[in-house]
């Protein structure tokens, strides 16, 4: 596994602090949580956070979930400038007493830990936390998106009954599973495939109404046993970390966008070029960033565009396939199904998409 990217960032010049307990209190209460301003000057995002819940914003999404006394789930989907308007701050996160689970589909941050390193965190990678200081890790978003899914619980039957050894356990998780939460441990590591269906599958639960308790714990709960299954796998091989700058983090989220909106794949050296970065930082920025290589990406894209023809019955198979860039519809339909779980002829309509529910709304980091 490739290190996270080292970067150089600006001090913020304002900080705000939240510990989970607030936010397991404040899901309880089903009302807002806020962090406090513990240095500079407060932003006008401040504000804006409660306008964000209060008005229920379409592409804004933020959810506190208390699936019992010891198990908190917090859901994000942020497509806003909530997040750009204080970009310049730091979120001090205080886990005293909890085991923190991270999960980001997307979003980029630096997260500085009290031992003095900082990781570049990206989007397809999973951390997770314990710390008996009042300051378990300091984050800073950079990207305009935030797409996460956090769990937190508390020593517990949760965490005491899965079915696992301690010898599958590093010694501090083994303290901690046996009800010592002082402990300290840090972990990240990018996304299996299981997770990310998991991880996704609570972003937009498939199930309402009264179901709906039962399949989000049932959801955290297997993202908790993958994460500890992880875990407790010998660590990879490190590589010598590749340095980003501001500049080429902007490079990459603009190459992001260019593939976004192209209509047939980039070559690498050209993509590259187009955004004014070398071939080796972008591949392997890219990856870190956003948890896939750029051919995944570009490969993923186009078969987003091609799921969409045939949900909206704008094209044949045939047609989905050549915009997928696939000359050979059989091997469109293998790719198709790998990714979806049913061949495109058994695509059929979308239904019409709801948005989700807003019943709290912090800092984009507050989890």
């Amino acid at each position: 596994m490739a290190r996270p990217a080292e970067m150089n960032h600006p001090v913020p010049d304002r900080s705000y602090a939240l510990s989970i307990s607030e936010i397991q209190a404040a899901a309880v209460r089903g009302s807002y949580v806020m962090p406090r301003l513990i240095h500079g000057n407060p932003a006008p995002a401040t504000a804006a956070w409660h306008l964000a819940a209060d008005r229920g914003v379409t592409d804004d999404s933020h959810e506190l979930v208390s699936l019992s006394d010891d198990l908190v789930l917090v859901r994000s989907d942020l497509h806003s400038t909530l997040i750009d308007r204080d970009r310049n701050a730091s979120f001090e996160i205080d886990t005293r007493g909890w085991l923190y689970l991270h999960f980001r589909l997307d979003g980029i941050s630096v997260d500085r830990f009290p031992d003095g390193t900082a990781r570049t965190i990206g989007g397809g990678s999973f951390v997770v936390c314990a710390s008996s200081r009042p300051t378990a890790f300091t984050r800073q978003v950079l990207s305009d998106v935030w797409q996460v899914v956090t769990i937190a619980f508390r020593p517990s039957d949760t965490f005491q009954n899965l079915p696992v050894t301690d010898s599958m356990l590093p010694v501090e998780l083994q303290r901690f599973r046996a009800g010592d939460p002082n402990v300290e441990f840090c972990y990240a590591s990018p996304f299996t495939p299981e997770m990310r269906a998991a991880a996704s599958a609570l972003l937009k639960p498939a199930v309402s109404g009264g179901m709906r308790p039962f399949y989000l714990k049932a959801k955290a709960v297997e993202l908790v046993c993958l994460a500890v299954e992880q875990v407790g796998r010998p660590a990879p091989q490190s590589e010598p970390p590749l340095r980003l700058s501001h500049r080429d983090v902007r490079a990459l989220q603009e190459a992001k966008g260019l593939v976004d909106h192209a209509s047939a794949n980039y070559p690498l050296e050209q993509l590259a070029r187009r955004v004014g970065i070398n071939r080796r930082k972008l591949a392997l920025g890219f990856k870190i960033l956003f948890g896939c290589t750029v051919g995944e990406y570009q490969r993923d894209v186009r078969l987003e565009s091609a799921r969409r023809i045939l949900e909206d019955r704008t094209g044949s198979v045939t047609y989905a396939a050549s915009v997928a860039g696939y000359s050979d519809v059989g091997s469109f339909g293998k790719a198709y199904k790998a990714k979806y779980g049913r061949l495109p002829s058994q695509t059929r309509p979308a239904a019409p998409r709801r948005s989700l529910s807003h019943k709290s709304n912090a800092s984009p980091i507050s989890e």
